[in-house]
């Protein structure tokens, strides 16, 4: 998982980008746009770090219950060696045994006082190695549990930034294509009342067409001219839009290589399934690990009533110096080695730990309310979803037809302008009347894309 996420980390440049000089066109596809905002948007970058960081944490909780070992080393110089007072145990001894030899009377008054005496020299130096081991603690078998847990919470979180990096870009793209498809309807549009202004312009000069005539169309030529540098301007900015949703450069020239979806079945079908699985949504996938974690949360408060084991362990040495001596330590050194179980069992906390267990059942329950709210909207997210599918779809078959159907009246109006029973109003009409359609149809399939991309989403399938 760390070496994938080093290359998640390592890569803010796709495949489409990564030859590209300054000045030069990239070319993308959608797939390519996808993994180039993976790779470079900092947010989702974040949600990867924090994939590392909670594996991290769970390495430290690990650490907790392997041995701890530890090396010291001590130096004392006593620059006045304690003193101890003790009863004259000596001088009873010898008074006995003048007694005995006869040399002295026994006297019962006769009372012995005490003597300071000094334990120990002015130098040492104690070097120790320490071992403490965790045999039992049941609060540490949940800690690293949880850490676990917590480790596929921040997986579940990457997942869905990545949802929201990948709708942000299916947006984004699509909607740069749709500017460049309106832009070329407007050009062809453009091209097409030039030419028909061109042949007005010889039949006005040979008497068989009115000024007037030839007054529209340069008027309608002027209009489109003018929208289509408005729409210029428009698909330049999607353009920047999509590249700041990759995390580009938003000056960066851009060619898209995916096409528009095609408007049939396979890609866009008039039936979907009504009803969805729930827990294919990210929400509910973290709010159910974030219960997991609760519950673990509250079991660890109460196995803290359980007695916990450690095993200690000490060996090292001992040197001594005498006074004016120090040149002469370590000259002999005294090995010293213990080990001991140390068993702990807790009585009474000032009730702290049913204080925190009741503290992660109200969480637990909070959690659960948030579920069931999670999934009523996320219920009424699907229907959304699935109402303006039927509405974009519907409405994207009318202007197919309405394209149809303009085709039709234009090129009717073209013939019957060329044979010279029509007016250039009534073929300026229909040229607009087409291009306007056009528009409408590319818009809707824009809306019916979108509208796709929603469901996709409320289904949790994006």
């Amino acid at each position: 998982m760390k070496k994938l996420l080093s290359l998640v980390l390592l890569l803010p440049f796709s495949i489409a980008f990564a030859q590209q000089e300054p000045g030069d066109v990239l070319e993308i596809s959608l797939d390519e746009a996808i993994s180039t905002a993976l790779a470079n948007n900092q947010a989702h970058r974040n949600a990867a770090l924090d994939i590392e960081y909670a594996e991290n944490q769970v390495d430290e909780v690990r650490s907790m219950g392997l041995p701890q070992v530890n090396g010291n080393v001590n130096f004392t110089h006593n620059l006045e060696i304690a003193t101890q007072v003790f009863p004259d145990f000596i001088s009873p001894s010898v008074y006995g045994v003048l007694i005995q030899e006869g040399l002295v009377q026994p006297d019962p008054n006769r009372s012995f006082g005490s003597f300071p005496a000094q334990f120990g020299v002015p130098y040492s130096l104690q070097a120790t190695v320490g071992m403490q081991q965790l045999i039992f603690d049941g609060t540490f078998f949940l800690g690293l549990k949880a850490a676990s847990e917590f480790v596929n919470v921040s997986q579940l979180l990457l997942s869905k930034s990545a949802i929201d990096v990948k709708e942000g870009v299916y947006k984004a793209y699509y909607m740069a294509l749709i500017s460049e498809q309106n832009l070329g309807q407007l050009e062809k549009s453009l091209e097409n009342l030039q030419k028909l202004k061109k042949e007005t312009q010889e039949l006005y000069d040979a008497g068989y067409a009115e000024q007037l005539d030839v007054d529209r169309l340069v008027l309608s030529v002027s209009q489109v001219e003018i929208n289509i540098n408005n729409l210029q301007n428009q698909a330049e900015l999607t353009k920047k839009l999509l590249l700041n949703s990759m995390g580009l450069d938003v000056n960066q020239e851009i060619s898209l290589t995916t096409a528009l979806p095609e408007f049939d079945e396979t890609t866009f079908s008039p039936e979907f399934v009504e009803s969805a699985d729930l827990s294919n949504r990210i929400e509910i996938q973290i709010l159910e690990q974030q219960q997991a974690l609760n519950e673990l949360d509250l079991k660890r408060y109460q196995v803290g009533y359980i007695p916990t084991i450690y095993l200690n362990a000490n060996y090292g040495f001992n040197t001594f110096g005498q006074k004016d001596q120090f040149d002469q330590l370590g000259n002999e050194w005294f090995g010293l080695s213990s080990y001991s179980l140390s068993l702990s069992i807790p009585i009474f906390d000032g009730l702290y730990k049913k204080s925190k267990a009741d503290q992660a059942r109200v969480d637990i329950l909070k959690t659960t309310n948030s579920l069931e709210q999670a999934k009523n909207g996320i219920a009424l997210e699907i229907a959304q979803a699935q109402t303006t599918y039927r509405n974009a779809y519907r409405n994207l078959e009318i202007q197919k037809k309405n394209i149809e159907l303009s085709e039709s009246i234009y090129n009717t109006t073209k013939i019957k302008f060329q044979e010279g029973v029509g007016s250039s109003f009534e073929m300026v009409n229909a040229e607009r009347d087409l291009t306007i359609a056009q528009t409408n149809y590319l818009n809707a399939l824009y809306e019916l894309s979108v509208a796709k991309i929603n469901l996709d989403k409320a289904y949790g399938n994006l």
